[in-house]
């Protein structure tokens, strides 16, 4: 039986990385506030191209890790 996994979620990159969110912020050029909202799912990542990658070589992570953490949950069914 294969257990299921939690998603990844943009704290988890951060902290797997041992960064803090000033760390992170000043690395990609942003306000150590705009990472808390990324984090608590407020906003997402709208980066240029130079700056994504940038943001993977930080957070020592992969395009599919990256997409994972900030997708935005989907919507309940009703």
């Amino acid at each position: 039986m294969s257990q299921e996994r939690e998603p990844l979620k943009p704290v988890d990159l951060r902290k797997r990385a041992k960064l803090t969110q000033r760390k992170l912020a000043e690395a990609l050029d942003v306000r150590q506030g705009t990472i808390s909202d990324w984090e608590r799912g407020l906003a997402v990542p709208h980066l240029p191209p130079s700056k994504l990658k940038r943001m993977m070589e930080e957070l020592d992570c992969t395009i599919d890790e990256l997409i994972e953490a900030y997708e935005p949950e989907p919507e309940p069914a009703h």
